[in-house]
């Protein structure tokens, strides 16, 4: 496996710009950062657990990597039961009184103080209802991934287990710079390589994906919220 180092040094020779070695480390931060925010990677999904209280909504506090929720879903006597997403708005728009407890079956998370601190802030998540026990959350969620320091003379090496796209990819971002002619021929090569790698690992897309009403306005049972009697 290379070093990060190597992968740069590649790349500043395939781009023809052998003295661009700090601008090829930060390129290959970006390429990296690139695949953390746009892409639902396996190598970045991690699974915790939310410790639940009754008759409480929340705040719960996220993990301190938390970029965003995966999927939410907890058991009860063998039943698997996951939560959808909410935005803010929909979250307030709900009845919110302190006789309302149920199975949860909604979430909102809150970015605001991870956002203002983004080296010690930790996001907050919401569910509703309120439940009437404890319940502990199954959190499958994305993780943000810290930039390699000093890249361009750095011995680590990169998590993403494609080095070919890593030194391909940081390359390409080379040519951008230099007004390489090459750079539209090798970014739509670059594309290809990354679409490969996630047709067969990352991003689960021979995985037959299944369009849904929006739950919230289609109901199997009329307009009836999930309950304890109803069991979905």
């Amino acid at each position: 496996m290379l070093t990060a180092a190597q992968i740069v040094t590649k790349a500043c020779a395939i781009a023809k710009a052998p003295g661009f070695t700090a601008q090829g480390g930060q390129d290959l931060n970006l390429v990296l950062n690139d695949l953390v925010l746009h892409r639902d990677l396996k190598i970045n999904r991690y699974s915790g657990s939310i410790s639940v209280t009754s008759g409480s909504t929340g705040p719960f506090n996220l993990p301190a990597d938390y970029l965003r929720t995966y999927d939410l879903f907890y058991d009860i006597d063998g039943q698997r039961y996951f939560l959808r997403p909410v935005s803010t708005e929909q979250m307030d728009a709900e009845f919110h009184s302190a006789g309302v407890a149920n199975y949860p079956y909604e979430y909102q998370t809150d970015l605001q103080p991870q956002a203002a601190t983004p080296d010690t802030g930790i996001a907050l998540i919401y569910i509703y209802p309120q439940t009437n026990s404890a319940l502990t959350l199954t959190h499958r969620y994305m993780i943000r991934r810290a930039d390699i320091s000093s890249p361009s003379s750095s011995s680590s090496i990169p998590w993403f287990p494609d080095q070919d796209y890593l030194i391909h990819a940081t390359a390409v971002r080379l040519m951008k710079l230099t007004d390489d002619a090459r750079y539209d021929k090798y970014n739509t090569d670059a594309e290809n390589m990354l679409r490969t790698h996630l047709i067969m690992e990352g991003d689960e897309q021979q995985v037959v994906k299944e369009v849904r009403l929006d739950p919230r306005r289609f109901r199997v049972h009329g307009r009836l919220r999930a309950t304890k009697v109803q069991g979905y």
